[in-house]
């Protein structure tokens, strides 16, 4: 029997405390790119944003807080949005992954 599951689902299983950062990151993800969208078009999209980049830091284990690395992040976070559409589901989840990896390799640099 063969069975067909979503494409997007993982492979393997994560920890659950890796499964809340890249939810949590998804949903950041989301709102960035619908925030960007709406800017794009003139309006302000600031009402549509969420900033779950605190807990995120901190479940990863970042200690920085500064300015300069809030405006790193933000500016890695644009570049992940880029290869989003938000009316496909599947790109959105891999484009969390990959940035998630993406952090962790940051934070193991150091």
């Amino acid at each position: 029997m063969k069975i067909n599951y979503p494409k997007y689902l993982p492979l393997v299983k994560i920890p659950r405390e890796t499964e809340l950062i890249i939810f949590l990151i998804k949903e950041e993800l989301k709102s960035r790119t619908l925030t960007n969208s709406f800017n794009e078009m003139g309006f302000d999209g600031s009402v549509c944003s969420s900033d779950f980049s605190d807990v995120i830091f901190s479940m990863i284990g970042f200690d920085e807080n500064s300015d300069e690395f809030y405006e790193w992040y933000l500016e890695q976070l644009d570049a992940f949005c880029e290869e989003i559409n938000l009316s496909d589901k599947e790109t959105l989840i891999k484009q969390a992954f990959k940035f998630y990896i993406f952090l962790i390799n940051k934070k193991n640099q150091g």
